[in-house]
Order: C-alpha cells, then sequence, then structure tokens
C-alpha cells in the first residue's frame, strides 16, 4: 500500500468519523429531555444556590 493510498483512507475515514461525532454531540445536546439539565447548569453559574440555614 502506498502513502498516497494510507493518507486517503486516513482523510476519509476521519471526515466519516468526526461527521458522526458531529452529529451524534448535537443530536444529544438538542434531544427534549436534556433541556432541563442544561437549564440547570447554566443558571447554576449566574444564580448562587440557596444556603440551608437551619
Amino acid at each position: 500500500m502506498s502513502h498516497d493510498a494510507l493518507v486517503f483512507i486516513a482523510k476519509t475515514f476521519g471526515l466519516i468519523w468526526m461527521m458522526g461525532f458531529f452529529l451524534i454531540v448535537v443530536v444529544l445536546a438538542y434531544r427534549p429531555r436534556a433541556r432541563a439539565a442544561q437549564e440547570h447548569a447554566a443558571r447554576s453559574i449566574l444564580l448562587p444556590e440557596p444556603e440551608d440555614r437551619a
């Protein structure tokens, strides 16, 4: 196998792998079930948590 063939295979496989990874991340980020967790994470750094003083 020549160097050019290996480079072509690596570039093709890398492109397909990165596109698949990107699609998985996008689907997981925008699924409706993840909205509550994302809202909590977004607000947790902006607003301090109320402290329990009993």
